[in-house]
């Protein structure tokens, strides 16, 4: 996945976190960062100003794809592909993420079955 158990703390170790991910695209990893921290910024924001707090960290993570894939169109002809790759990647293993750890999903059969332990109190 991400390696996020290894997570950066650093400007040097996220470049060199981000490099074993992105080996080869340097030019874009300030952008990447850029999109990772203007999506905190606005998160904080809507929270302090708005009192809308997020649900979870991956919502971070999915602005930060958005902002990437529109900044994608302002990047050197050669980079534009790479920033939306860099974008759908990250988009795709969030979701994985978030599959594995999001609230179970409960199945149908378990509602079936609520209205049995109630019937019981």
């Amino acid at each position: 996945m991400l390696g996020t158990n290894c997570g950066p703390n650093s400007i040097w170790k996220f470049y060199a976190w981000i490099h074993a991910f992105l080996p080869g695209f340097s030019e874009i990893y300030a952008v990447g960062l850029t999109a990772i921290c203007w999506a905190i910024w606005l998160a904080r924001n809507r929270a302090t100003f708005e009192k809308k707090w997020i649900n979870t960290p991956f919502e971070i993570v999915f602005t930060a794809c958005a902002f990437l894939k529109y900044w994608a169109g302002l990047q050197k002809p050669g980079m534009i592909e790479a920033t939306k790759k860099g974008a759908e990647m990250l988009k795709e293993n969030e979701s994985e993420m978030l599959l594995l750890c999001g609230p179970p999903m409960r199945e149908a059969n378990d509602h079936a079955n609520e209205g049995g332990e109630w019937e019981k109190w």
